[in-house]
């Protein structure tokens, strides 16, 4: 899987980039709610990620920092933003009130919370309405340089990630993402399946 992040001048023109589908549901019998995904370089700030999910009663308890939030549904991306020299990915995860769960590492077990590591974290930006409810992330340069020592990102510049929804502690559970995990049962901290993000002009 392929995905052209597009530079622009404001977050905002996020709303005008190519939307992919996030509906790739696996592990349960009946498909979750239709979700799609999309992705910008903000010119010298950082990247955006907008998650969109018609979903119009999401359910949405947990209120504090790192939470699991996916046990009761999340929209989530994740990434390795220096794949060729490191081999650790965030995963940011936030649930229909904006709380955000978001942690750095190499799999699934032994990851570190960014909000202990004196890094810019990301900002979230949520909104509910009428046809469901959307996540938007912004993940300064910054926050990147400091994880991975790697900044100046331009055109031609690659990197790693998966587009996910999920909710595995409350019935009906879902799996939905963008890049397919070839696993026999649920597990999104799996790296060998992310995708490709191809930054363009």
């Amino acid at each position: 899987m392929k995905y052209e992040v597009k530079i622009v001048n404001d977050v905002e023109q996020i709303e005008l980039a190519h939307r992919v589908s996030v509906s790739n549901y696996r592990w349960t019998e009946k498909p979750g709610p239709e979700t799609m995904a999309s992705m910008v370089m903000v010119k010298d700030r950082g990247f955006a990620v907008q998650l969109l999910c018609a979903e119009k009663e999401p359910i949405a308890r947990y209120t504090e920092p790192d939470d699991p939030v996916a046990q009761e549904g999340a929209l989530e991306f994740f990434a390795n933003f220096d794949p060729e020299h490191n081999d650790s990915y965030v995963n940011f995860e936030a649930n229909a009130l904006g709380t955000l769960h978001c942690k750095i590492g190499a799999g699934r077990k032994n990851r570190k919370p960014l909000k202990e590591m004196n890094v810019p974290m990301p900002d979230v930006k949520l909104v509910r309405d009428k046809d469901g409810w959307s996540i938007r992330y912004f993940i300064p340069f910054d926050c990147i340089e400091k994880l991975y020592g790697r900044s100046g990102f331009k055109a031609g510049d690659c990197f790693k990630g998966n587009f996910y929804i999920c909710r595995e502690g409350i019935e009906p559970n879902f799996f939905g993402m963008w890049s397919v995990v070839e696993s026999d049962k649920p597990d999104f901290h799996r790296p060998e399946f992310f995708g490709d993000f191809i930054i363009i002009e």
